[in-house]
């Protein structure tokens, strides 16, 4: 008689292992974030979780109490991490990552999509209908295209929207009955994504609005002004080091160029030649401009003379 062997599933809670997780890549990240899910496709979400991932990011989506309460059991190990508590509500997750929170915050606001305005919403934004025909004949539709505060008249048979208008502000709440009219036209003023909310760089708490503006940008001119200045006052460094000595030996062939004109004697025959070929360079480079100049002048004349041929006509 044989005996089969029946492995048993873990009892371990999936609520237990989704703290233990949670706990874990708290404390072994640089960069934690609280990301708002806004409504998007399974396959958007799913093309935004591959790309962060090849970033070096991952995101874990949990309820709000399991998120809370990893917090407060790392609270001790990872600085300031309590900070992200009023930040969780709603629909949120956890972003994880090791590189600069800047650049996860503008990819995810280039990967957004246009979202129809939803009844109840509270507008992020004006909404703005334009100018249109909705190519709707006339009806009942005027009545209710006017009754959301849009201006209408007949052109060509069709109902027209003859002027760019408002219909709700930023921070008010969109209407059952605009909601519907703007899904009729056509229209989504919104748009729709994931958005880091707020993010915690090795302790530092960023705000949404610090991390919407281009730091990563800024940072790369600002190094390129200062390896810029850098070569231009002679300090010499990896960066700078071809360009100060271009400079300094430019300056030098010119000084020895002088001495020569003051005593042919003065310089050591490999010197001169140097010198000499340097200047001769420059001449030829200089005299290829030459011909746009003068062709310039003689214009200039050409001009001059029948200015003057002209004025003699009128007095015979």
């Amino acid at each position: 008689m044989s005996t089969v062997i029946v492995g048993k599933k873990s009892s371990r809670p999936k609520k237990a292992e989704t703290l233990e997780f949670l706990r874990e890549n708290l404390k072994t990240h640089s960069v934690v974030g609280i990301i708002k899910m806004q409504p998007l496709s399974g396959t958007s979400v799913h093309q935004i979780r591959a790309e962060l991932r090849r970033k070096g990011a991952k995101l874990k989506v949990a309820k709000n109490t399991l998120m809370k309460i990893a917090i407060q059991d790392v609270k001790d190990e990872v600085e300031n991490v309590e900070s992200l508590l009023p930040y969780i509500g709603g629909n949120s997750a956890f972003l994880f990552g090791q590189g600069s929170p800047f650049e996860v915050s503008q990819f995810l606001d280039k990967n957004k999509v246009p979202a129809a305005a939803r009844p109840g919403q509270i507008a992020p934004v004006d909404v703005v209908v334009p100018k249109m025909n909705t190519g709707v004949p006339p009806g009942t539709f005027i009545g209710e295209l006017n009754a959301v505060g849009l201006p209408t008249r007949i052109e060509r048979g069709t109902i027209a929207i003859p002027e760019e208008t408002t219909v709700v502000r930023a921070g008010e709440k969109v209407s059952k009955a605009l909601a519907n009219i703007l899904n009729r036209l056509g229209i989504t003023p919104f748009e729709a994504g994931l958005e880091l909310e707020v993010a915690l760089s090795d302790g530092i708490l960023i705000g949404k609005q610090e991390l919407a503006k281009d730091y990563p940008g800024l940072l790369a001119t600002a190094h390129h002004q200062a390896v810029n200045l850098a070569a231009n006052i002679g300090y010499v460094t990896a960066e700078t080091a071809n360009a100060v000595l271009s400079t300094a030996q430019a300056k030098i062939l010119a000084f020895a160029r002088v001495l020569a004109g003051i005593d042919e004697n003065a310089l050591s025959a490999e010197l001169k030649e140097l010198a000499t070929a340097v200047a001769v360079s420059s001449d030829q480079n200089t005299a290829s401009d030459a011909p746009q100049e003068e062709e310039a002048e003689e214009e200039e004349e050409e001009e001059v003379d029948e200015a003057d041929l002209g004025l003699g006509s009128l007095f015979g």
